[in-house]
């Protein structure tokens, strides 16, 4: 089955969110644009009885612990004009351990209309051009704070023509990468924090209901002895009020967060503004240098002259821990190659070039990279290789990298790159590593996950990206490595352990090889996953597997090896392709439009 999909400029989509806001050009605030919506939707969409597929959006698939994207297929029993949502019937889901309400109150911008309809009579082709310009007005064009601002002041006239501008310069390539990267994570993180808002907003709504209900119920029993609370539970009233109190904490937490990328985002929208942040971003670290050292900024401009070199970064400890990780460093830095010494790992990750070397020592690297890794550079820590992968040791003696909270992936990697002797911790973000390009190698790494999240992605590769892992370890993820159509991977002593899904082949096209039978899943609820398989039972949604080789029969060419499973619900589930609610191309579309929209570096 596929979906409605439109390749428009960037110019025509902007042009046609304008037409509807400005038919009598007349001053409008931020109120009224929701209104404005309304009315064209009244005019365009069919009220009722379209079918579609709904992608169900992160925050909701967190709540009820479901893998994302998850996509289920259905039917619009009712339009909601006023809230521009739908009452959406699920009829179909891809997967049979995805248990949702029959009927759920949707927003319109999450459907995409399928081709095939049962009722032909119905006019799908203007709805789906209508949902796909509501869509692109609240990707791109609207904020989550707008709806707050006051109705004295002309929002067209204050943001519409900026908004216009910022957006066909993303498009364009006319801002610097660093700085196009952490606008488009500050809007994804808004996005998602506006997401998290209403349905929080929603649940405690619901809860301060059914505290009304049970306030009605019990005037009306007032004649009945009053019941014994156990000791331990306490009153219904006071469970009521600790369970609401976690959301209000949220809620203040979500609000403040919000606050401060408004009056971030707001400053980079004006054209001006930006290239003044560029500028400073630019220069701020070699002022930095220059104020510690003079020297600095003589080896600073040297790398401008493209002469490689190698940096070792430390934490600060004794000086005979930094002669021994010097010493260490000694044996690993290629012969002829200067060393410069870094103060942070963000430091130097700002100044040095693609394909230089990069030597960490224990302890905790933060950063907040912009950037993608690639030209055959690397990343290593100063330990033996043993000491990652044993979990007897601390983390905190360790190489460890990790990323601030609102971040949405740890480490970006679109051409050639290594990784050795490191602990990468993913617990603040959505992703470890987005594999968009290239060989993306790790050698002795261990990848630590949250363990509560059902959306978290460990490494996920991208169509013709390449991936080898030695000796490496990857836990308390929701997914542990996500293949795509055409991608490859060779696995040599790799363990994934604690993680809903350790390995997902979501095409056939995407080759594995598992490397010395040394490869292990333990205690995954999934150990692997393959999508698309011609099972031989046409009629089978799935086929639960016990052994790699026995998987193998249906793609020999493409899966090589084997490893074992340990503890695992279930070893290997394959979906059958005459199954699958999308057509392949659609699929692959929508797996990637949250990847691009974080990542990459033109907007189609």
């Amino acid at each position: 089955m596929d979906v409605y999909t439109y390749e428009k400029s960037f110019l025509e989509r902007l042009k046609e969110a304008k037409a509807v806001l400005s038919w009598d050009n007349a001053p409008m605030p931020a109120s009224q644009v929701r209104s404005e919506w309304k009315s064209y939707v009244e005019l365009q969409i069919e009220p009722a009885g379209w079918q579609a597929m709904w992608k169900i959006p992160r925050v909701i698939c967190e709540d009820l612990k479901l893998r994302y994207p998850t996509i289920v297929f259905g039917y619009v029993e009712q339009v909601i004009f006023d809230e521009l949502k739908a009452v959406f019937t699920v009829t179909a889901v891809q997967d049979q351990d995805v248990h949702l309400p029959e009927s759920n109150e949707v927003s319109l911008i999450e459907l995409w209309p399928t081709l095939q309809q049962e009722n032909s009579a119905l006019n799908v082709d203007t709805t789906a051009e209508c949902i796909d310009r509501l869509r692109f007005f609240y990707s791109h064009v609207w904020m989550p704070w707008d709806k707050d601002y006051d109705d004295d002041r002309d929002w067209v006239q204050m943001h519409l023509q900026a908004r216009i501008q910022l957006a066909c310069d993303l498009s364009k390539n006319r801002l610097p990468r660093p700085l196009a990267l952490h606008m488009r994570t500050l809007l994804m993180e808004a996005r998602y924090i506006q997401q998290r808002l209403e349905y929080l907003e929603l649940d405690m709504s619901d809860a301060e209901a059914e505290s009304d209900d049970e306030a009605v119920e019990l005037n009306d029993n007032t004649t009945d002895p009053p019941r014994k609370q156990p000791k331990t539970g306490g009153s219904p009233k006071s469970n009521n009020l600790n369970k609401s109190m976690l959301p209000v904490t949220d809620l203040m937490c979500l609000h403040l967060r919000l606050a401060i990328i408004r009056s971030e985002f707001e400053i980079l929208e004006n054209p001006e503004m930006r290239r003044a942040y560029s500028e400073l971003q630019s220069n701020g670290l070699k002022r930095h240098l220059l104020q510690r050292s003079p020297g600095r900024l003589s080896q600073l401009d040297e790398q401008v002259d493209h002469k490689q070199m190698c940096h070792v970064v430390t934490v600060p400890c004794e000086l005979q821990t930094q002669i021994a990780l010097l010493k260490l460093a000694e044996q690993r830095v290629k012969p002829d190659i200067k060393v410069q010494l870094g103060n942070t790992l963000q430091d130097v990750l700002s100044i040095s070039q693609a394909n230089e070397d990069i030597f960490i020592s224990p302890g905790h690297h933060t950063i907040k990279f912009l950037e993608h890794l690639n030209d055959n550079g690397s990343i290593q820590g100063l330990v033996e290789a043993e000491s990652v992968i044993g979990s007897k040791h601390d983390l905190d003696k360790l190489p460890l990298i990790c990323s601030s909270d609102e971040d949405s992936t740890l480490l970006v990697i679109d051409g050639d790159y290594t990784l050795a002797q490191l602990v990468l911790d993913c617990r603040h973000v959505r992703r470890g590593i987005l594999l968009r390009n290239g060989t993306l190698t790790l050698r002795s790494c261990r990848l630590l996950g949250d363990g509560r999240s059902s959306t978290q992605e460990a490494i996920v590769c991208m169509p013709e990206a390449s991936l080898n892992l030695q000796d490496c370890l990857l836990e308390n993820f929701a997914i542990g490595i996500s293949m795509r159509a055409e991608t490859s991977a060779k696995l040599n002593n790799v363990k994934i352990r604690k993680c809903n899904t350790g390995l997902e082949l979501l095409d056939q096209s995407a080759k594995l090889e598992l490397l010395g039978h040394n490869c292990n899943f333990h205690t995954c609820n999934l150990g692997i996953l393959a999508d698309g398989i011609p099972l031989p039972n046409s009629s089978e949604k799935s086929l639960a597997i016990k052994h790699f080789s026995e998987l193998q029969r249906y793609n020999e060419s493409n899966w090589l090896g084997n490893c074992t499973f340990n503890n695992c619900l279930r070893n290997i589930r394959a979906f059958n392709e005459t199954e699958q609610l999308l057509a392949k191309r659609t699929h692959q579309n929508l797996l990637l439009e949250e990847l691009d929209g974080e990542n990459k570096e033109n907007i189609n």
